[in-house]
């Protein structure tokens, strides 16, 4: 999933300024502040949202974006590649981030390979000889961060077992204390022979942190990336499936774009919010969609959350889960930091 959001976002993103630079759309000073305002909670100052654990993952080489005082306890540092003969790269520095609260941040180096399923069948099967050597070089690295987390979005299911026991040999192999986690795709129901199983990722895992985004991405048909009443049913199901002081629910930053409603770019907040000041822009609030905006004048369409809807997902989390992760700094509004606090 992440590879539409990063590796898809440039060609499409250049597509997007291509229309916008041959139809261009008038500003408008009134737009911006009228929309911003939409949804908008009555209560002027309303209680802030609590939890233990409060994840961001910050891509390598974007600690620029990094907001000091974001009430983040767990900096998830994205990525380090899988190669195609199954090693990963071992110079990776860990990032110097400043405290939270007089608290050291912890910061857990993400294992990913997103898309190559025929690489992760030979990583994961034993029968190649490649398995034993990632897992060192994964324990080897592991010395430098605070947690290691798998984020492998391309095994399928023929290699469901051979995945479970990668995870626990990682698991059995890790020095006393550092935190193992595994990323894994929303899921709203059971799903045969699935690699992603919550209950047997959850059994040899300290963390799962379920990817609740996506909903409709850049293969799909235009939609929210995460809904309300979709997140609720990820979290219902997440929730019988991975106990409770294992489970982390992961929210989008991100919005998406769509040109001629076919192809989609990942957008920031800030891009979001600029396109909702064009003259042509039909933007409206829900709580159930966030943000949707259409133009009277073109084909895109843009779906994506402001912080009112960023919070109504924070509510809802927050009267069952202890923990919550975002995807990812720095597509962010900075005032979404001020709606969460950490628990003592």
């Amino acid at each position: 999933m992440k590879k539409g959001i990063i590796w898809g976002a440039v060609l499409l993103s250049l597509l997007l300024l291509l229309h916008f630079a041959l139809f261009p759309l008038r500003y408008t000073e009134s737009t911006e502040s009228q929309q911003v305002t939409a949804g908008a909670s009555a209560v002027k100052e309303p209680a802030k949202i609590e939890f233990r654990e409060v994840w961001g993952y910050l891509l390598r080489g974007g600690e620029k974006y990094f907001k000091a005082d974001a009430p983040l306890t767990d900096i998830f540092y994205f990525s380090c590649g899988v190669n195609s003969k199954g090693r990963i790269n071992m110079n990776v520095s860990h990032p110097k981030l400043p405290h939270v609260k007089g608290k050291k941040r912890r910061v857990h180096l993400v294992i990913s390979e997103l898309d190559r399923s025929e690489l992760m069948h030979k990583c994961l099967n034993p029968a190649y000889g490649i398995r034993d050597y990632l897992i060192d070089d994964i324990l080897e690295l592991s010395a430098k961060f605070d947690g290691i987390q798998i984020d492998f979005e391309a095994v399928s299911g023929r290699d469901r077992g051979d995945f479970f026991r990668f995870l626990e040999l990682i698991k059995m192999g890790l020095d006393e204390g550092k935190i193992f986690s595994v990323a894994v795709p929303a899921r709203v129901r059971r799903v045969q022979e699935d690699p992603y199983d919550y209950f047997r990722i959850a059994d040899r895992a300290d963390r799962v942190f379920v990817m609740a985004y996506d909903q409709h991405w850049s293969t799909g048909t235009p939609g929210p990336v995460a809904s309300l009443s979709w997140c609720r049913k990820v979290m219902d199901y997440a929730r019988s499936s991975v106990p409770h002081d294992k489970l982390v629910m992961g929210l989008p930053l991100y919005g998406r774009a769509w040109y001629n409603r076919i192809e989609s770019c990942s957008i920031s907040a800030g891009q979001a919010g600029a396109l909702m000041t064009k003259k042509s822009a039909v933007s409206g609030y829900s709580a159930e969609s966030g943000i949707k905006i259409t133009f009277r004048d073109s084909d895109v369409i843009v779906f994506f959350d402001n912080v009112d809807a960023t919070r109504e997902k924070l509510l809802l989390y927050s009267a069952y889960v202890d923990s919550v992760g975002f995807w990812r700094l720095g597509m962010d509004r900075p005032e979404l930091w001020g709606e969460i606090n950490l628990r003592k």
